[in-house]
């Protein structure tokens, strides 16, 4: 082994450049058919995972949306006053006291034609609900819509049952569901208890019917030559481009298996031409599973002209390689170890050391580059602390984006159901409410603005959305006067209230407050957010704020955007500080210093 050493270090630097290149070479033709076939495949089959993961995704968001829109529509159809007066008023008729002389009650012709009008605002062709039934506390089913009362009679029963006091909407699984004039159609239904506002009692269930074409319609558009599927908490087929597989077991139909860790998985079953890509979903909110197939001939079809078009680049490119190794090997060798000495020097801390080295060629540029390098080292560290100034900046510019079109197109599709409903005093505050909020956010450019005017832009926020979310939130302020006048970054408040009914009350059954409190402390400004929403781990609010969780992850991205803005203008002594506990609460303390604004 000494001897074989010796034999190399004999060696001219230009020979062993040569020799190395002649090894590389039989070395990449020997395995260039395992690479052009095995890592083209990969390559092609992680492309289309990363594709197709981003489409479930996609379609996830967009399942969300629609999920959520039609639970919207449940919530405001049950709390709409006229409704609830017309089924309260049914109640009544029909209870024990006037038992012995039956009312016609909700057939009643005004009565009928008040249902009427409420519920035609929200079926089609204005969203995207086929029907609506009502179900009345005298368990009778309400006919005022296409819904055939026969079948929501014979397929959801006259009672209520067990879990009819719940507040929350509620879901079926698909349905075949009968409808006047049309006949069957293929619908999932959520249902919603009418609670009456003024006593409190159930006085009723709407019934609302979305049919599954709505639903395949959100992923029909996605197909490039594979099949998607959606599938429920019991493994039925309740959507899919083929409706011959509706309501089939989706392990027999398809003889796949979905893994039952409750992950989104991607993998491969069968082989040769019968293999299959497959990917998966969770829907949690319903416990569904979206299902991507994609048959893998579909993937690696062009394989074969791409491994022969890396073939063919790979033996010019390396051809070209061993001909200009050759030939600057020599020339090439003695500036590269000059510059490496210089760089040993300037390893044990001679920063001052420089390369020596001049020349027009490659080497040349290299050794002039290094020492502007060395020399903009200093320039680089400043450069890159403004960086990260401008980089807070950014973070809280790209909130600000978010926040302002999405509660635009929030409170816009608010006011339109409002009127839709006949509530347009209600409309109109909510449309002064946006108006009052975008005024304030405008502040004519400004980034700071008063705490008075930061209170009353987070208060029409609140108001707005207590209009949304009436059964999930209320919620107090109480701010010392004493500190309306000082000054504080713009849009503070908004991002921690937003993540406080997102991530907090949304995941609770019950109705939750929203607690906001500020005073002066010594020198400071303390402003607080507390929910009794779901709450965090402790290592969950301390990832948020170290900036190691997901952007999306519990509102990560906005609460330690608007901490580094703090820090970025006021310094580190200031920001934000988080206390959760999970299930029970979470306290967000702002704390900034007293400047007048």
């Amino acid at each position: 082994m000494s001897g074989f050493s010796k034999y190399i270090g004999g060696i001219s630097i230009r020979n062993k450049i040569f020799i190395a290149n002649i090894l590389i070479i039989v070395v990449f033709i020997s395995t260039q058919s395992y690479f052009a076939n095995t890592i083209s495949q990969k390559a092609l089959i992680e492309k289309e995972i990363n594709n197709s993961s981003r489409e479930l995704v996609l379609i996830k968001n967009n399942l969300q949306t629609l999920i959520a829109t039609i639970e919207d529509y449940s919530k405001i159809l049950a709390s709409d006053y006229r409704l609830q007066n017309v089924l309260y008023n049914d109640l009544l008729l029909n209870s024990e006291f006037n038992a012995s002389r039956p009312v016609e009650g909700l057939n009643n012709l005004s009565m009928k034609k008040t249902l009427s009008e409420t519920i035609s605002n929200i079926v089609e062709p204005n969203t995207k609900i086929k029907a609506v039934s009502i179900l009345t506390s005298n368990r009778h089913w309400v006919d005022v819509g296409f819904a055939d009362n026969a079948y929501a009679s014979r397929i959801f029963g006259d009672d209520y049952g067990a879990d009819d006091r719940f507040y929350q909407p509620t879901w079926t699984s698909l349905i075949k569901f009968g409808f006047l004039y049309e006949g069957e159609h293929n619908v999932i239904a959520v249902s919603k208890s009418v609670i009456h506002k003024d006593t409190g009692k159930m006085v009723g269930r709407v019934f609302l019917y979305v049919k599954e074409a709505t639903i395949a319609s959100i992923y029909e558009g996605e197909n490039k030559g594979g099949e998607f599927y959606i599938v429920d908490s019991a493994g039925r087929i309740i959507s899919s481009q083929n409706k011959a597989m509706l309501y089939r077991d989706f392990k027999e139909a398809v003889s796949i298996t979905i893994p039952e860790n409750g992950k989104d998985t991607a993998f491969t079953q069968g082989s040769g031409k019968n293999e299959m890509l497959i990917f998966t979903q969770r829907f949690e909110p319903l416990k569904w599973t979206i299902v991507s197939v994609i048959p893998m001939d579909d993937i690696s079809s062009d394989r074969k002209q791409i491994n022969q078009l890396m073939i063919g680049i790979g033996a010019a490119c390396l051809l070209l390689a061993l001909i200009v190794s050759f030939l600057l090997s020599g020339s090439i060798t003695r500036p590269i170890f000059q510059l490496a000495k210089t760089m040993r020097e300037i390893r044990t801390g001679k920063m001052q050391v420089r390369s020596t080295y001049q020349s027009k060629d490659e080497i040349g540029y290299l050794s002039e580059g290094f020492n502007n390098l060395m020399n903009r080292i200093e320039a680089l560290m400043a450069e890159n602390v403004e960086k990260q100034r401008t980089k807070a900046e950014i973070e809280f510019k790209l909130l600000q984006s978010q926040v302002k079109p999405h509660f635009l197109y929030n409170t816009v599709e608010t006011i339109i159901s409002l009127i839709k409903l006949g509530l347009g005093k209600q409309a109109i505050q909510a449309a002064q409410y946006m108006a009052n909020f975008y005024k304030i956010s405008l502040s004519k450019g400004n980034d700071i603005i008063s705490i008075g005017e930061e209170m009353r832009l987070t208060e029409s926020y609140l108001e707005i959305q207590q209009l949304r979310y009436v059964e999930y939130m209320t919620y107090t302020m109480e701010i010392d006067n004493e500190i309306l006048t000082y000054s504080i970054p713009k849009l503070t408040l908004q991002p921690i209230v937003e993540n406080a009914i997102y991530h907090g009350l949304k995941l609770k059954k019950e109705k939750g407050i929203i607690r906001i409190t500020g005073k002066r402390s010594g020198n400071n400004v303390e402003i607080e957010i507390y929910d009794n929403g779901a709450g965090m781990h402790n290592n969950q609010s301390k990832a948020i704020m170290a900036g190691f969780s997901a952007l999306d992850e519990a509102g990560g991205f906005g609460i330690r955007s608007v901490s580094n803005r703090i820090q970025m203008l006021y310094g580190e002594r200031y920001g934000l500080q988080v206390e959760s506990e999970f299930g029970v609460y979470t306290k967000i303390k702002i704390v900034l210093p007293l400047r007048h604004h």
